[in-house]
């Protein structure tokens, strides 16, 4: 299974469903988020994958191949190799904000009150087969 792909982002979405530290700590979250990978060459595409979450679960997770147009409260946005690194657990998700590894564009102040829920979703990424 390739990172991201339809059939990942499904896979994905199956995993955040049965993680309960996730829907734990995602109790209180309602938005959507676009995991966006952004290219080198500015004229590629940028896939990503469309999560719509509420109280602890996720509804939809949706591949879009080139997913610029993709409209979403909150896209984390960071290079391959970014990507890479944070699903080998190499970086931490809200440090790589701070430190300009990955973008967030969307109400910071609202994504700040639950980093825990955060790192669960990149915990339960790193754990789906073809993740970088």
């Amino acid at each position: 299974m390739q990172f991201p792909s339809a059939e990942w982002a499904q896979a994905y979405r199956d995993a955040l469903n049965a993680n309960t530290a996730y829907q734990e700590a995602a109790q209180s979250w309602v938005g959507d988020i676009l995991l966006l990978i952004r290219p080198s060459d500015p004229n590629a595409p940028a896939p990503g994958v469309h999560l719509v979450l509420a109280h602890g679960e996720c509804s939809a997770a949706t591949y879009h191949p080139d997913a610029r147009s993709v409209s979403s409260e909150f896209v984390y946005e960071g290079p391959p190799e970014s990507w890479q690194r944070l699903m080998r657990h190499e970086v931490d998700p809200v440090k790589a904000i701070l430190d300009g590894t990955f973008r967030i564009k969307g109400n910071l102040a609202k994504m700040m009150r639950f980093t825990r829920a955060a790192k669960e979703l990149v915990e339960t990424a790193a754990r789906i087969p073809g993740s970088p």
